[in-house]
């Protein structure tokens, strides 16, 4: 290939392929790859992946006919396997996500391609983020971003900072760097991608807020099957151990005591889970013995303030369902 023919391939390329799995989500599909449409850079294509979709997906997708919208149905397979599908097709130097059941908020894509094209030190980004509920009203939970640099130790344990999928946009060749999401995984995938990212490169915040992420009954805590997160949880953790030999063993041991403690408080929101929730919080203190000594404040708090025995917003049921939605 020439010099000429390269520099003319480049250019019918897009700059950012936009990522969007889905399944059965025709009530919200439309609305969510409107809102990449509307945004005001344009150069960019859409790579939605139909997981097996029942309903009327593939209806609503037909109705939105623009030649960047690229539609492709497979056998249900998960979403890990569809953004791998949609990620082995994309053409863009970014890649950005979106969850078919949220929305970019005006503006996304121009702000972090600027930002990047601007930083060629950083190779990821994401941004703050809004919660909605089913009919789109807000809620008074978001996420925000707040911390810059080589960041593995504030995001590969899901707290003290959530980085949400829709409000990353990060360089192509870290995929193919980091590995695809991990097909095995069918919670804490993200998580897990920007931790593998966050060991190869600068990730940066940016505060705005860029996306609407919706929260509803089926993506509840209370919706799920906890022996599910426990055992992803379990996995998620062999991960960290296994794959993540140069971080400090205090480190990994205090962030893996934090992780189990935040789902073992969360899951003590939820009646019929308490059992599960007392055995998380003894699995945390394993790891990270002064852990305990939270828990005893917490404890310590409730029982001086009964009207305030409630947990905390940022470890409610909602808190926890919200970056690891079940559906795409």
């Amino acid at each position: 290939m020439t010099d000429a023919q390269a520099g003319a391939a480049a250019a019918a390329c897009p700059v950012v392929s936009v990522i969007l799995p889905t399944y059965n989500r025709g009530n919200f599909i439309g609305e969510a790859v409107e809102s990449v449409l509307s945004q005001s850079f344009t150069d960019f294509e859409i790579i939605v992946v139909d997981d097996g979709s029942s309903d009327n997906t593939a209806e609503v997708m037909r109705g939105l006919a623009d030649p960047r919208v690229i539609y492709l149905r497979q056998a249900n397979k998960g979403r890990s396997n569809a953004r791998n599908h949609a990620l082995s097709r994309a053409r863009g130097r970014y890649i950005a996500f979106l969850d078919s059941d949220d929305l970019y908020m005006p503006g996304k894509l121009a702000m972090q391609v600027e930002y990047l094209d601007a930083h060629p030190g950083t190779g990821m980004v994401y941004t703050s983020a809004h919660c909605i509920d089913y009919s789109g009203n807000p809620l008074a939970e978001n996420y925000r971003a707040s911390v810059s640099g080589w960041i593995y130790t504030s995001i590969a344990f899901f707290r003290p900072v959530t980085i949400t999928l829709p409000t990353v946009m990060a360089r192509r060749e870290l995929f193919e760097q980091a590995g695809g999401f991990d097909e095995n995984m069918h919670r804490f995938e993200d998580t897990d991608m920007w931790r593998r990212i966050s060991k190869l490169t600068r990730i940066d915040a940016m505060p705005a807020f860029t996306c609407r992420l919706r929260t509803h009954t089926e993506n509840s805590l209370a919706a799920q099957d906890p022996a599910q997160i426990v055992g992803a949880l379990d996995y998620y953790v062999r991960k960290i151990l296994a794959e993540d030999t140069a971080v400090g063993t205090l480190v990994k041991r205090r962030g893996i005591g934090s992780l189990y403690y935040y789902y073992g408080r969360a899951f003590l929101t939820v009646p019929a889970w308490r059992e599960e929730g007392r055995q998380l919080l003894r699995t945390a203190y394993r790891y990270w013995f002064f852990l305990w000594f939270r828990q005893l404040a917490v404890m310590a708090y409730r029982w001086a303030s009964p009207d305030n025995a409630s947990l905390s917003p940022r470890t409610s049921a909602a808190a926890v369902a919200s970056p690891e939605k079940t559906d795409d």
